[in-house]
C-alpha cells in the first residue's frame, strides 16, 4: 500500500483533532459534574433522567402547594379558635345574667356587651387572607360572605370548598362554606323549640309544643302568651323580631283549650290549670349562631314574659350547640395539618430520592473521569510528538 505524503499529514491531525475532542468532552464533564452531557452520551439514562427530572419537579411544586395549604389551614384554624373564645366569654356572660339579683341596668350594660361580641364574631365570619380572599366564603371567596347586623344576619356564600393539589391524588381543602360553621349549628323541632313560665305565674299548667315544621317555622322569634279567663278563655298572642321589635300578627288570639299551628309550631293551648294573667315565652333560635347572640342581646335589653329564666336557658342552648360545632369543624382542621405535615415529610423523603437516582444517572465519577482525562492527555501527547517525527521523514534530508 502506497502511503502518500499527504496522507501521513490527515492522518496525523486526524488523530490529534480526536484526542483534543475526547479531551474536551472529558473536560465538560469535569467542569459541570454531568456524565451525560448530549442524549448521545447515553440514550438510555438520558430518557429515565428526563422523565424521574419532571416528577421531581411536580413533587417540587406539590411541596410548596403544601405550604400553602399549610399555611391556609393555621389561618382557618386561628379564626375559629377565636370564635370559639368568643362564644366562651358570652357563655359565662349568659350565666351571670342568671343572677336573679341583676338590676334591669345591669343587663342593659350586659346587652352592650354582647352586641360589641356579635360584632367580634360577624367580623371572624367575614375573615380574609392575605391576598383577600373571604375564607369562610365557598367559592365565592371574593364576596363577603355574611351581611346585616342585629336584627338579621344573611349568609352570600355557597356550600363549596376551595382545595389545592397536594399530591397525585389528594386535593385538600383551604377554605369552608361559612354554612358548616356558623349555621346549622342545631334543627328546628320540639327539642329546640322551648317554652318558658312567667316566674310568678298563679297557675301550674300552660301552653306546649307537639309539633314543628322547620320549612314554616320563624327563626330567631319570641313569642309571647298571656291567659286571660273568659268562655272559653284565650291566649293574647305577641310576636318579637330577632331584635325584640314587636311583629304585628293576624290573628293574635287564639281560644284556649285546643290545638292552633302557628307560623309552622303547633301548640296544645291547655288552660285547665292555668289562671288569668299566666305568662309564657317561647324562644324559636335560628340556625345561625349569629342570629341567636343577637336574639340574646335583645332579650337582655328587652326582657320577655320568662324574664332571666328563658333568655339564659335560650343562650346556653344555642351557644353550647354553636361551640360543638366550632370544635368539630377544628377537629377537622387539626387532621388536615396533621395530614399536610405527613405529605411534607412524604415529599422531602421522594425529593430526596429523585435526587440520588438523577445523581446515579447524570453525575460523573470524579476518579473516573480525572483518571480518564490523564489518560487522554498522555494520548495527545503521544500523538503530537509521532506526528512531529513522522512528518520529518523525508528524503530530502539525505539531498546535500
Amino acid at each position: 500500500m502506497r502511503i502518500s505524503t499527504s496522507m501521513i499529514y490527515d492522518r496525523g491531525v486526524g488523530a490529534i483533532q480526536n484526542q483534543w475532542k475526547n479531551i474536551l468532552h472529558t473536560q465538560q464533564q469535569v467542569s459541570t459534574g454531568r456524565r451525560v452531557l448530549t442524549p448521545a452520551d447515553d440514550p438510555i439514562a438520558s430518557a429515565r433522567a428526563l422523565e424521574i427530572g419532571q416528577t421531581k419537579a411536580v413533587n417540587g411544586q406539590f411541596s410548596v402547594n403544601i405550604g400553602y395549604a399549610g399555611d391556609a389551614m393555621k389561618l382557618l384554624e386561628s379564626r375559629l379558635q377565636s370564635a370559639g373564645d368568643v362564644l366562651h366569654y358570652v357563655r359565662e356572660r349568659a350565666v351571670q345574667a342568671g343572677n336573679g339579683a341583676l338590676a334591669p341596668e345591669d343587663l342593659r350594660y350586659m346587652a352592650t356587651d354582647m352586641k360589641a361580641q356579635f360584632e367580634a364574631m360577624l367580623s371572624l365570619a367575614n375573615s380574609q387572607d392575605g391576598t383577600g380572599d373571604y375564607i369562610f366564603g365557598g367559592h365565592r371567596s371574593q364576596q363577603q360572605p355574611y351581611d346585616g347586623g342585629l336584627s338579621g344576619v344573611s349568609y352570600n356564600g355557597d356550600q363549596g370548598e376551595r382545595t389545592i393539589q397536594v399530591s397525585a391524588s389528594r386535593y385538600m381543602p383551604v377554605s369552608l362554606p361559612g354554612s358548616d360553621v356558623f349555621d346549622r349549628t342545631l334543627a328546628l323541632n320540639p327539642d329546640t323549640v322551648k317554652l318558658y313560665a312567667k316566674p310568678d305565674n298563679a297557675g301550674q299548667g300552660g301552653p306546649t309544643i307537639s309539633a314543628v315544621d322547620p320549612a314554616l317555622a320563624n327563626p330567631a322569634t319570641r313569642y309571647q302568651f298571656v291567659y286571660t279567663d273568659g268562655t272559653p278563655g284565650s291566649y293574647e298572642v305577641t310576636k318579637l323580631g330577632q331584635d325584640g321589635t314587636e311583629v304585628a300578627m293576624a290573628p293574635s288570639t287564639f281560644p284556649a283549650g285546643g290545638s292552633v299551628t302557628i307560623e309552622g309550631i303547633t301548640f296544645d293551648l291547655s288552660a285547665s290549670t292555668v289562671e288569668s294573667g299566666d305568662a309564657f315565652e317561647i324562644f324559636v333560635p335560628s340556625t345561625n349562631l349569629l342570629n341567636n347572640m343577637a336574639m340574646f342581646a335583645s332579650a337582655l335589653e328587652k326582657p320577655g314574659a320568662s324574664g332571666m329564666t328563658g333568655a339564659v336557658a335560650f343562650a346556653l342552648e344555642t351557644f353550647d350547640a354553636g361551640q360543638e360545632n366550632i370544635l368539630k369543624t377544628r377537629a377537622q382542621i387539626g387532621s388536615q395539618l396533621t395530614e399536610t405535615e405527613a405529605l411534607a415529610s412524604l415529599g422531602s423523603d421522594l425529593d430526596l430520592q429523585y435526587a440520588s437516582t438523577l445523581s446515579g444517572l447524570q453525575d460523573v465519577d470524579y476518579a473516573e473521569a480525572i483518571s480518564r482525562l490523564t489518560q487522554q492527555q498522555t494520548y495527545l501527547q503521544a500523538a503530537q510528538q509521532s506526528f512531529m517525527r513522522v512528518s520529518g521523514l523525508s528524503l530530502f534530508n539525505y539531498l546535500s
